[in-house]
């Protein structure tokens, strides 16, 4: 969606799988000083595997990680970073049927956000 629309998808930041390395290697490249990453695993949870990287740390390639460009300005509740979630299930694609269900989850950090 990006890709085809990206001024209406600008907000979701580029993510690299374990096959975009080169192309994440090229852009970190083009990024600015300040830019930073987010590694996580595919198959984590509760935060454990992520690791931030910037400009000067020479990133390893990982099979199973994401990386993903990191919001360092995210949006906050009183200065607390959240996130909420809304859970569906596709069950056909033709014809397309998705269900939502009806109550969503909102998690908001116990510290206050800070890039350090």
């Amino acid at each position: 969606m990006r890709r085809n629309f990206p001024k209406e998808f600008d907000f979701i930041p580029k993510t690299y799988f374990a096959s975009d390395w080169s192309r994440f290697k090229c852009d970190r490249k083009k990024a600015k000083k300040s830019a930073l990453w987010i590694c996580k695993p595919n198959s984590g949870a509760c935060g454990k595997g992520i690791y931030l990287i910037d400009k000067n740390k020479k990133p390893k390639r990982r099979n199973g990680y994401i990386i993903s460009e990191y919001i360092a300005n995210p949006h906050l509740i009183n200065g607390y970073k959240y996130d909420l979630r809304v859970y569906v299930l596709v069950s056909s694609y033709e014809p397309l049927k998705i269900y939502i269900y009806p109550e969503g989850l909102t998690r908001i950090c116990s510290s206050l956000y800070s890039t350090k």
